[in-house]
Formats: C-alpha cells, sequence, structure tokens
C-alpha cells in the first residue's frame, strides 16, 4: 500500500504543478480530483490500520467503500456542475474524518507501547494548521506569497514525515 500512497502523491503534485503552470479547466479538475484522492487515500490507509485489516479481502472492501463515493462525486463534478464549494466540503470532511481514525490510531500505538505511537496525530495537527492556509485564503505578501502557496510548501516537510511514518509502522 506505501507504493500507491507514493504513486498518488507523486500524481498530485505532479498535476497540481502543471495546473498552476497552465490553468486550463482540464488541468483544474486534474488539479482537485487528485488532490481529493490523495486525501481520501490517507483516510483509507487510517482506517485500514485502525480497524487492522490483515485480508486482502477485507482490504478490498473497504477499498470499495472508499472508491463508489469518489467516483461518483468526481461524476458530479465532472458531469453536473462544478462546484468549488462543495469539492471543498467534501475534501475537508474526509480529512476531518482522516484526523479522527489517525487519532485513534495514535492512541491504540500507545496503548501497544508503540515508540512513535505520537507521530500521526502530530503530522494530523501540523497538516490541518497547513491546511488553514487553504481555507482561510488571504491576499498574496509581495504579490507572489499568497496562501495556496504557502500551502503547497508547508505540506512538503509534513508528506515526508507522513512516509516515514507509514514506513516504519508498515
Amino acid at each position: 500500500w506505501l507504493s500507491v500512497y507514493v504513486i498518488i502523491g507523486t500524481w498530485s503534485w505532479l498535476c497540481s504543478a502543471v495546473f498552476h503552470t497552465r490553468d486550463f479547466p482540464i488541468t483544474e479538475k486534474f488539479d482537485y480530483f487528485s488532490a481529493g484522492v490523495n486525501v481520501l487515500y490517507i483516510f483509507f490507509l487510517g482506517t485500514t490500520r485502525m480497524l487492522r485489516l490483515s485480508t486482502w479481502q477485507q482490504t478490498r472492501v473497504l477499498a470499495l467503500c472508499c472508491a463508489i463515493p469518489y467516483v461518483l462525486h468526481v461524476a458530479y463534478l465532472s458531469l453536473v456542475r462544478f462546484d468549488y464549494g462543495y469539492n471543498m466540503m467534501a475534501n475537508a470532511i474526509v480529512g476531518l474524518l482522516s484526523n479522527f481514525i489517525w487519532f485513534v490510531v495514535a492512541y491504540q500505538g500507545h496503548r501497544n507501547g508503540q515508540p512513535f505511537w505520537w507521530k500521526p496525530a502530530v503530522l494530523m495537527l501540523l497538516m490541518d494548521m497547513a491546511f488553514s492556509l487553504e481555507a482561510f485564503d488571504f491576499s498574496p505578501f509581495f504579490d507572489t506569497l499568497d496562501a495556496h502557496s504557502l500551502w503547497h510548501a508547508a505540506t512538503i516537510p509534513i508528506i515526508a514525515q507522513w512516509y516515514d511514518y507509514l514506513v516504519k509502522d508498515a
């Protein structure tokens, strides 16, 4: 599952970079949809870890439970109406659910004596702080650094630490 995390993360960053250099409707959708699948995959990983799913069949059921709403979400945004507020709300809700799940994982790790039990909780809090840049937009400093660019910059070390945690936890 870690390989998939790396692929989704890399794809998401690539889509974002392309969109921010070439702002077209298709690049915008790739950016938004890849970010959404990235948020959803962290939820998926946390749920897999929290529930201690150990068989391929159990994990596949969870994957379908995540994939079906995602496909419906993308279909709605692509075929019915591209609604920025709805998309942001959907990602925020999945992100908040992920927070809860990863806090449970941290608690489970603490109870089991895991030496790095605290890491998912701290990383979720840091990601929430970074997300506040996205949620509470502000005018650019020096006509260059806006909230969105700072959000992207803030996520770089957090994502690197997430990967480190996921590798150690595997």
